[in-house]
């Protein structure tokens, strides 16, 4: 690609963003309430969020292995445009409307180009922003931004709390009745100083009936999933058959979404719907941004005046002065990869007794049947052939505990959760158990951001065979079908417990 725009970076930045990278982080020195006063129990709120919102690698990557850790952060602070000339960036200077959070990249200037005409984001950590750069959902939901950029004429939906997280939707339906399950974008490119010829109108969100029809996803952390693409197969099946009398006692049947074209285990997503992070960041620059690449090649939409960009656009770049810099060479989407793949993953607080005290509790009211308190991923030395490492290509994530609170499998939620969306073997009340690392900073929870509150997540595991949703934002005349919750008997244990238990167990949450 000839794309000078998207990577004229100066040197200096790099050198910037390697001492911002050292800059220490603002750390909560007690994980949640340590004297709880009686009453009942609460969620904490979230830890305040680090000094910098510029996230840090894995420790133990070698110099290649951080230069490149580098330039993927500069990639996913671009902000997209539609074409090349549409560039508003000086290139040769630092940014001239820089976030104060982000150096590298500026708020409202565009830096980039690829976006086709249906999108729903223009910019990977506008909504991947909490705590900080690969996190989720922030405070304020970006969808107003993103829909007026440059004079788009988008409006933004009625789902898209100004205070609330920002929601990718789906329409679970076809007009004909057929499943659908897929991305509808959001936005698209009208109205925009760099599409001025495109008018190509939004998806109906508010047609009779349409939202009972719609099912939404809000953004997961990006922290850590180099290591979860580091567990093996076979740990994540082993753990699936233990402890099988007490996860039978409790109701638990949880199994993996296999990948159909080579029978592996499906991890990633909120329905463990994508088989890798690189699958993950080539679907995100299509569907999320509009940007087609290697692995989606073709544009959403083929809308004479709104596509100008090719297909596909972003691919490895053999303009001379990009193909002779090994950091330029490959395209955005893979650099995307590379930076899921080396980003640490979130660190807890120090535990304070209540704390600690809710991590036992955690595992004695059934939580971690699911939550799977912990991985390893393989890095040791081949006794056959001493010279061969059995692991991870990058060293740096062979022989590493994996903290994640999860059993990587699907599990049946009942009613109250379900979307009725279908992926794969996930079925439509079937979703992949959230890992907890770093549950402490975040905003929004379960898969439709509906609650800020951890202790209404909690009660919201719980829903009776043949529910009729109850608050379900995603409740449709399908409800009555689905089955018990796996997680019902583990939700009335914990409502069993005394308000200081209760409390206990949020604390420890919060401190993840």
């Amino acid at each position: 690609m000839t794309i000078g725009a998207r990577f004229g970076r100066r040197a200096a930045f790099a050198a910037a963003l390697l001492v911002t990278l050292a800059l220490p982080v603002a750390a909560r020195a007690d994980g949640g309430t340590a004297n709880f006063g009686g009453g009942a129990a609460h969620d904490p709120g979230p830890r305040p969020n680090p000094a910098s919102a510029i996230p840090k690698p894995i420790d133990g990557l070698n110099a290649n292995e951080k230069a490149l850790f580098i330039e993927s952060l500069l990639r996913v602070s671009e902000l997209e445009g539609t074409c090349d000339t549409c560039v508003q960036q000086p290139q040769s200077v630092p940014p001239v409307d820089p976030d104060p959070n982000n150096p590298f990249s500026p708020l409202a200037l565009v830096n980039s180009a690829g976006m086709g005409p249906v999108f729903n984001a223009d910019q990977c950590f506008i909504c991947h922003f909490q705590p900080r750069i690969g996190g989720s959902s922030p405070k304020h939901n970006p969808a107003s931004i993103i829909a007026h950029r440059l004079g788009g004429t988008n409006q933004v939906p009625a789902f898209e709390d100004p205070n609330g997280a920002f929601r990718e939707v789906r329409f679970k339906y076809n007009g004909d009745g057929t499943r659908d399950g897929g991305v509808h974008s959001l936005f698209t490119v009208a109205g925009r100083s760099d599409a001025p010829e495109c008018t190509l109108r939004q998806p109906d969100f508010v047609a009779a009936g349409a939202q009972r029809n719609l099912a939404f996803r809000i953004p997961l952390q990006l922290f850590g999933l180099g290591l979860i693409e580091s567990i093996q197969d076979r740990a994540i099946l082993a753990s699936m058959n233990s402890h099988l009398d007490e996860k039978r006692a409790l109701g638990i049947n949880g199994h993996p979404n296999m990948v159909p074209n080579n029978g592996t285990v499906s991890r990633f997503g909120w329905k463990a719907q994508n088989a890798s992070i690189t699958m993950f960041a080539g679907e995100a620059y299509n569907v999320e941004m509009g940007i087609s690449n290697d692995l989606f090649p073709i544009a959403r939409s083929e809308v004479d005046g709104c596509n100008l960009s090719y297909e596909p656009f972003d691919v490895p770049r053999t303009d001379p002065q990009l193909y002779n810099d090994p950091l330029k060479i490959m395209p955005a989407w893979l650099m995307f990869t590379v930076f899921m793949r080396q980003v640490d993953a979130p660190q807890p607080a120090p535990f304070s007794a209540s704390a600690a005290r809710g991590r036992e509790l955690f595992a004695e009211v059934g939580c971690a049947m699911c939550h799977t308190p912990s991985f390893r991923t393989p890095g040791v030395v081949s006794p056959v052939t001493p010279s061969q490492e059995v692991g991870p290509h990058v060293v740096a994530l062979r022989g590493k505990t994996v903290n994640l609170f999860s059993d990587l499998l699907v599990h049946h939620m009942g009613a109250t959760l379900a979307d009725n969306v279908v992926q794969g073997a996930a079925g439509p009340d079937e979703f992949r158990t959230t890992p907890l690392w770093g549950v402490g900073q975040r905003l929004f929870f379960l898969h439709d951001g509906r609650t800020s509150d951890l202790l209404t997540a909690i009660e919201d595991h719980f829903s009776a065979a043949h529910s009729d949703g109850g608050d379900n934002p995603s409740k449709d005349a399908q409800s009555t079908s689905y089955g018990a919750s796996e997680a019902n008997r583990v939700v009335q244990r914990f409502n069993a417990l005394e308000e200081r238990e209760k409390q206990a167990i949020l604390d420890f949450l919060r401190a993840l």
